[in-house]
């Protein structure tokens, strides 16, 4: 079902679908900078990157099916290509974003948080992804995320571990 939405909300939508995801990095950002522990963030934030990615090509090649735009033939509120709407890219980055901070700071997570569901209503709004895709991107991500602490933990109990005398 397509929903009609006024101009003024339109534009929200087209604004949040567009920029929210800078939310969630901006408070990636901020918590890696203040904690200034960038060894073991590195090496969360690269292998639940490298996590999140292959999860999501993995998916995406699984699962196929049409944008809403395209199923309903109508334009969506974003240009966008016609390809595979599973799973949300925007909200992988997101869920891989909660996940990252919730081990570090709980406020700066539900903050995170707060930007993808916004992120997430407004791009099925914007006839660009169905839900499950939504869900499904947010899922991956913090799917990553976990494997990226993990393997960061091992790695640092290792490390600790080759230091005692």
């Amino acid at each position: 079902m397509i929903v009609a939405l006024s101009p003024p909300v339109a534009s929200v939508v087209i604004f949040l679908a567009k920029w929210a995801l800078a939310g969630p990095a901006l408070l990636v950002l901020y918590d890696i900078v203040c904690r200034r522990e960038w060894h073991r963030d590195i090496i969360a934030g690269t292998v639940s990157g490298i996590a999140t990615v292959a999860l999501t090509k993995i998916s995406g090649a699984l699962y196929v099916h049409a944008r809403p735009f395209v199923a309903f033939h109508v334009a969506p509120l974003i240009t966008h290509v016609a390809d595979n709407a599973f799973p949300s890219d925007h909200l992988a980055a997101c869920g891989l974003a909660v996940g990252f901070l919730w081990t570090r700071s709980r406020v700066l997570a539900i903050a995170a948080l707060t930007f993808a569901l916004a992120l997430g209503a407004a791009r099925v709004l914007a006839r660009l992804h169905w839900p499950v895709d939504i869900v499904g991107g947010f899922a991956e991500g913090l799917i990553g995320s976990a494997v990226g602490y993990f393997v960061e933990m091992r790695l640092s109990q290792a490390m600790s571990r080759s230091k005692r005398p």
